[in-house]
This record gives C-alpha cells, sequence and structure tokens, in this order.
C-alpha cells in the first residue's frame, strides 16, 4: 500500500479529508486514511476501469478493485455502467 498519498495531505493541508477519488490499487491507503476513524462523515470513491468496449478496461484489474471495494467499504463508481459517455462527440477511441 503506498502510504506516499496520505503523507502528502497530512503535509499539505494538515487534516483529514471527507473525499476521496482514485482510479487504481495506488489509491488505497488514500482511501482508507479518509474513511478511518474519522470525526466527519468521510466517503471513498474508487473508479472501476471496467468498460472494455468504450475504453481500455481490463476485466480482472477491475474485478479486484470491485473486491477492494466490498471489503473496506469504498464506492465503487463503474466506467461500463455508471458513465453514459467516455469521450465526447466525434472522439473515438484508439488502441
Amino acid at each position: 500500500m503506498k502510504m506516499n498519498k496520505v503523507a502528502n495531505i497530512v503535509r499539505e493541508i494538515g487534516k483529514q479529508p471527507v473525499l476521496a477519488f482514485g482510479n487504481s490499487s495506488g489509491y488505497a491507503g488514500m482511501f482508507n486514511y479518509t474513511i478511518t476513524r474519522n470525526k466527519h462523515k468521510a466517503l471513498a470513491f474508487s473508479l472501476l476501469c471496467d468498460d472494455l468496449v468504450r475504453e481500455l478496461g481490463s476485466k480482472e484489474k477491475s474485478e479486484k478493485m470491485r473486491a477492494a471495494c466490498e471489503k473496506f467499504g469504498w464506492i465503487p463508481i463503474s466506467m461500463r455502467d455508471d458513465f453514459k459517455t467516455i469521450y465526447g462527440d466525434r472522439v473515438t477511441r484508439e488502441k
């Protein structure tokens, strides 16, 4: 677990955040720091790159991240299920 994000938050703002957003397991430390023993209501949101049609998602990585969300109490946001669009008009995905 990468704790440098937590150290940077402590150094820069000096307070425990109430919201955290990230898109990989590298944000786990920040997610947990945000929601653990926080005196305020706090939430952590994890973007799942699970849209294999409209984006270069990874089924394996997104399933692993969804399991971590369930285990640790983070809120998953699915690119496949929650995003109406990923790119604007006339933008096409290239591999």
